[in-house]
């Protein structure tokens, strides 16, 4: 009776010590000092309407708000290089440009555009991962060049 009790305890613990890793309590382990949220950066709430779509319209909205400084390094190749749009013709330099006006205000632009949100997220994944800004910017030149004219983007330093 005393080591069914003992392995209940034992399985107990195993079970929180997984569920504990899974939920990502090892990162926490592994800080050295505690981070401050940026309140700089845009939240979900802090967009514009047209923004929020689809929940992955708007993953992609904050990506490219919060990483300006690596969207403007990726090539879009959604054709808006030289897109009419609405009224106003759009002469994007990169995917930055997609979602970001030069005023520094939202281009509405990727809410209505699958491929500006594909090119972001995987980007936005693979910089997650360890990848370095130019081989994301390989790796979606390699895999989206042939779908439409791509934007006239500066490669990454």
């Amino acid at each position: 009776m005393r080591s069914k009790f003992i392995l209940g305890i034992i399985a107990i613990a195993a079970i929180l010590v997984i569920a504990y890793m899974l939920s990502g309590g090892s990162q926490i382990l592994n800080k050295t000092s505690v981070e401050k949220p940026d309140t700089t950066k845009p939240t979900k709430s802090e967009l514009p309407e047209f923004t929020e779509k689809t929940g992955r319209v708007a993953e992609a909205y904050i990506f490219a708000a919060q990483n300006q400084d690596k969207v403007m390094y990726l090539a879009c190749y959604c054709g808006c290089a030289g897109m009419q749009h609405s009224d106003k013709l759009l002469s994007h330099k990169s995917l930055k440009d997609c979602y970001i006006k030069p005023d520094g205000s939202y281009e509405p632009h990727a809410s209505e555009c699958k491929l500006c949100n594909d090119i972001t997220l995987e980007a936005r994944d693979m910089l997650m991962t360890g990848y370095s800004l130019k081989d994301v910017r390989t790796k979606i030149d390699d895999e989206y060049s042939g779908r439409g004219v791509g934007t006239n983007t500066s490669l990454p330093p």
